[in-house]
């Protein structure tokens, strides 16, 4: 994008978001109710129309550690071959992805993967927290539930390494339980069919489910409300600068001044600061979703989500509805739905609750693939960028719901010259590259 002279913005000019889904509705959020004015731009007809629209639903302080773990590369060159891989690698993204890929594996070690957990988590729980003040507060519906959530796994050596990375962050605050057999299904009574399979599970009292795109709807009703401004149908042309630094943006020809600007963008983040000469090294990794209808199943409707670690997939009781959902897959752009994929899912299903399955009708099914938006090293991006009056906030990959209020109240803070209520430097545009 050229840097195109205009006047420059004034103190009362709005901050300008771009990007409608959960982090730009909680960045508008965020700002209008510190009586800050803001416009949101988001170039589709509707918030969370994206990302944001069917992800995982659960808000997940327990799973912080970035998808880049140590051996990550061995996994991905098999992945190649295997079209059941739960994390995938499409040969044709390859070309695409080697520099973010380097970065990616660069940080796939120990000591870097341990730090990067670490501060995920503290955000994570941070966050979580404060979508549920948020709930509270404004009365927000979005099929939440406290519930918490449920790993289960068939062997204790595939329950060693996650106990392990469960103990280690319980010095930060993580709570959980480890269940054998008989507390697993006490846990979740609709498992008990295939209890002979179960060796055990870990507990996670603090996550939390809800539907994201109905809080981001929500959300976005009440920053209105507030006095923040919405603009669909609103694509980015051009970012405007004046000495250096950005002073607006052009959408369809018209200018639109702006104090600062929020990059929340998701995946396309990056392509906007690369115009403007700053590297986002954040790719998308393509998640899958499934949901039913499951009111038929009254009574013996899952009242837990269960996680199963080793397909990196998960049923999720959202409402009267079941949301099978997981994998990871890099495949560049590419938004079509591969039924594989979603095979894969409902397969989970029938193999989890094979008692359940003839109960409901598949058929009826929504199916569906997002973009996450994974930075190389794991963590987001919530600092101002290079550029003066331009800030970040993108690049959240699998926990962009369960950090999405948090995200905005560490960006506000910064942006207002407030103290920050936890560690902002670990998601600070320099990362000591």
């Amino acid at each position: 994008m050229a840097e195109r002279t205009q006047l420059p913005a004034t103190s009362s000019d709005p901050i300008v978001i771009v990007g409608g889904g959960l982090l730009g509705v909680a960045t508008l959020y965020e700002l209008v109710s510190r009586g800050e004015p803001a416009v949101l731009l988001e170039a589709n007809q509707s918030v969370a129309d994206e990302t944001s629209f069917a992800n995982g639903g659960m808000l997940t302080p327990s799973m912080p550690d970035p998808w880049n773990s140590p051996g990550v590369g061995a996994h991905l060159i098999e992945s190649l071959f295997d079209p059941k891989s739960p994390l995938k690698l499409r040969w044709k993204a390859i070309p695409g992805l080697t520099f973010w890929g380097l970065e990616f594996l660069r940080n796939s070690a120990p000591k870097r993967h341990a730090a990067t957990t670490d501060a995920n988590y503290h955000l994570a729980s941070y966050s979580t927290k404060k979508t549920d003040d948020l709930r509270r507060e404004l009365g927000l519906k979005y099929d939440f539930s406290d519930t918490g959530t449920l790993k289960v796994f068939e062997s204790e050596a595939a329950m060693d390494g996650p106990r392990a990375l469960a103990e280690r962050l319980e010095v930060h605050g993580l709570k959980f339980e480890a269940l054998d057999r008989e507390q697993t299904i006490a846990a979740e009574p609709q498992l008990g069919p295939i209890k002979d399979r179960i060796v055990g599970a870990l507990r996670y009292p603090d996550d939390h489910v809800g539907d994201a795109r109905k809080f981001t709807q929500d959300l976005s009703k009440r920053a209105m409300a507030a006095g923040g401004e919405i603009r669909f149908g609103a694509r980015v042309d051009r970012i405007l600068r004046e000495a250096g630094r950005v002073s607006g943006v052009e959408v369809g020809g018209e200018v639109l001044k702006a104090k600062s600007l929020v990059l929340a963008a998701g995946v396309s983040a990056a392509g906007l600061g690369r115009a403007l000469g700053i590297r986002l090294p954040i790719a998308p990794a393509k998640g899958y979703s499934f949901t039913i209808d499951a009111s038929a199943l009254g009574n013996e409707m899952p009242r837990v989500p269960v996680i199963d670690d080793a397909m990196h997939a998960a049923v999720v009781p959202l409402g009267q509805r079941l949301r099978f959902v997981g994998t990871a897959e890099f495949a560049g752009r590419d938004t079509n739905i591969d039924p594989v994929r979603v095979d894969n899912l409902k397969a989970l299903f029938e193999r989890m609750y094979p008692h359940l399955s003839d109960r409901v009708d598949l058929s009826t099914g929504q199916a569906w693939a997002g973009f996450r938006p994974m930075s190389a090293d794991g963590r987001p991006f919530i600092s101002q960028s290079p550029i003066e009056g331009l800030w970040l906030n993108c690049g959240h990959g699998h926990l962009g719901w369960t950090k999405a209020v948090g995200s905005a109240r560490l960006l506000a803070d910064q942006m207002l010259g407030t103290p920050t209520e936890i560690d902002a430097t670990p998601f600070r545009y320099k990362r000591g590259r």
